[in-house]
This record gives structure tokens, sequence and C-alpha cells, in this order.
């Protein structure tokens, strides 16, 4: 299809006549160039067992066994133990404080929620 005039679909629509051999199959969607096939209900499980016959491994076992022999893991534990220490201790520190910092602020608005609600209900039996 790379060389001009080699196409088959130039050839026929050379010829004019609006029809040809290639001409899409009427069911096909105009933009796909594959015919589109139905196919029973009973038979799509004997199709897929036949199509998988011809795939010995149906996992993907990863790289090679050479290729990962020849990575070196010997730095492995040194990256995950830095990994650890990645956020400093002074900052962890810093954010406990804010939670609980948090937590007592919590405990103060939700005690003045409950006094404010007292505070109304007095009112209205004062009024």
């Amino acid at each position: 299809q790379d060389i001009p005039g080699e196409n088959p679909m130039d050839a026929a629509q050379e010829q004019g006549n609006g029809r040809s051999q290639f001409q899409r199959d009427e069911s096909q969607s105009p933009e796909s160039s594959v015919p589109t096939r139905s196919v029973q209900v009973d038979k799509v499980l004997k199709i897929l067992t036949e199509f998988l016959q011809d795939f010995p491994k149906l996992r993907d076992e990863g790289p090679p066994r050479e290729i990962r022999n020849l990575r070196d893991n010997s730095r492995d534990q040194e990256y995950w133990e830095a990994m650890t220490r990645i956020i400093p201790e002074g900052t962890l520190k810093l954010w406990d404080a804010l939670g609980a910092a948090l937590l007592e602020y919590h405990k103060v608005l939700t005690r003045r929620s409950e006094l404010s609600s007292e505070a109304i209900a007095l009112q209205r039996q004062n009024s």
C-alpha cells in the first residue's frame, strides 16, 4: 500500500462505476477496514479454546532469567532503610504535635457548641 498506484482501493476507485470487488461489507463500520463477524454464543468457548492452544505460556513470567541475574541487588536493603527516613524526625514530631493540638481544639469547639445550645435553651425558657 506504500507504493503509489499499487493500492487495490485506488484501482477500484479509478474504475468509476462506484462498485468494486474491494467494497466493504454492509455490516462493517465506515472507519474500520476489518469486516465485523458475528459468533454464536454456544461456540465462543470452543473458539477461545482453539485460539489459546497456540500459546504455550499464557502468563508473563517477567524478564528472562539471564536479565534477572544481571541486576545488582546488593544495595536494596540500604535503599529501603533510607526510604524509612525520607521525612526528617523534626517534621514528624511537628506533625504529631499539630495533630494533638487539633484534637484539643476540636474538643474546645465541641464544648462551646454544647454550651451555646444550652444558652439558647435557657434564653427560650426565660422568655
